[in-house]
């Protein structure tokens, strides 16, 4: 179960049509399904259609969903990428976090208001654009940087944002902007041993079904390997309270949202290293016994989104995730788990538990 992903073309018509709003409900509803454990799917899935949620969205979520409408007004105010009003056609948030700040972001945000003849936060009168600030972009080490319609721009400049003003003013799709605004580059200069290329790809898989589960979890604990969470916890230790646990229901959740001032680790992982990042998710759901993978992907990076869902294909098709994974090559063959993508939406707090 992944997001559903709207074209950027589409992004922030002038109304919401009740058409329209219907079809991307029923899009979503059969991408997604109807549990309520979707609702933020959902509703992006909505601001990416129209800038916004309209009411008759969020009344025909509560139906299907089977939630309150509390609840979901609380999910659109909780998450800074949603809004019950309208934003601009293009939605221009220019990072504010401290690094930006230091390479001059405020006077980047003072000449593209300037530009586009609009005050922060609020939508110009003709519907066409919004300029805001937001938090950080995971974008810090090529900054300044902003977001337009949740799309990474990247190293602005003077001459960028007249660009910029430039193609809102000629309403340019986003698929025409120069494409050099949006690079990303991993920027890693002295990557060392952890994130030299590793050619042994799918290794800890083919471990894992010649050894079975119990002996890899031996092997993890014999290595002392400990999360990067900065807690430290013990792997094997956190693996095998959740394998003896007795409720059959297990999942896998890899949290790939990173909020903090300066950091870009997971971006890096899950551009460079997405293989691997899956093969350690599966790896853990055949030693603990889980069905259910998910990869909780920050709102900012849903640059990434497209590249990811490929790579997840691919190793479907390769029979590395889906069902009977390994079977007939091991004791630890023969299980079944797939990996979804649940995207977040301008908050750092997913809630692991």
């Amino acid at each position: 179960m992944s997001p559903v992903s709207v074209p950027v073309a589409e992004y922030g018509v002038a109304a919401a049509e009740p058409e329209r709003i219907e079809r991307i409900l029923r899009g979503s509803l059969a991408a997604l399904g109807r549990e309520p454990d979707t609702v933020l799917q959902h509703l992006i899935a909505q601001q990416q259609a129209f800038s916004y949620v309209p009411e008759a969205a969020i009344s025909r979520l509560v139906a299907e969903l089977g939630v309150t409408r509390a609840q979901m007004l609380a999910a659109i105010d909780f998450y800074a990428f949603l809004h019950r009003t309208p934003r601009g056609r293009f939605d221009i948030r220019i990072s504010n976090n401290i690094t930006d700040h230091m390479l001059g972001n405020a006077a980047l945000m003072t000449q593209l208001c300037e530009a586009l003849g609009v005050r922060p936060g609020e939508p110009r009168a003709d519907g066409r654009v919004t300029v805001d600030l937001t938090s950080c972009t995971g974008m810090c080490d090529q900054g300044p940087a902003a977001l337009v319609n949740g799309l990474a721009l990247t190293r602005l400049d003077a001459g960028r944002i007249r660009e910029i003003a430039a193609l809102v003013e000629a309403d340019r799709p986003l698929a025409h902007w120069p494409q050099a605004f949006f690079a990303v580059s991993n920027n890693v200069h002295r990557p060392g041993l952890l994130l030299a290329d590793l050619e042994a790809r799918n290794a800890g898989l083919a471990a894992l079904f010649g050894q079975g589960g119990p002996a890899v979890l031996a092997e993890i604990e014999r290595a002392g390997l400990r999360g990067r969470g900065g807690a430290g916890f013990t792997t094997a230790l956190k693996w095998r309270f959740c394998r003896e646990a007795a409720n059959p229901d297990k999942v896998i959740v890899c949290n790939a949202d990173e909020g903090e001032p300066g950091t870009f680790k997971d971006r890096v992982l899950l551009t460079a290293y997405a293989d691997l990042v899956f093969e350690g998710m599966t790896l853990a759901a055949g030693v603990v016994g889980a069905k259910t993978g998910f990869l909780y992907l920050r709102g900012e990076y849903r640059y990434l989104l497209e590249h990811l869902e490929a790579v997840l294909a691919r190793r479907r098709a390769q029979g590395l995730l889906g069902t009977a994974i390994g079977a007939g090559q091991g004791p630890g063959g023969g299980f079944d788990f797939d990996i979804g993508i649940h995207l977040g939406a301008g908050a750092s707090i997913c809630g692991d538990e």
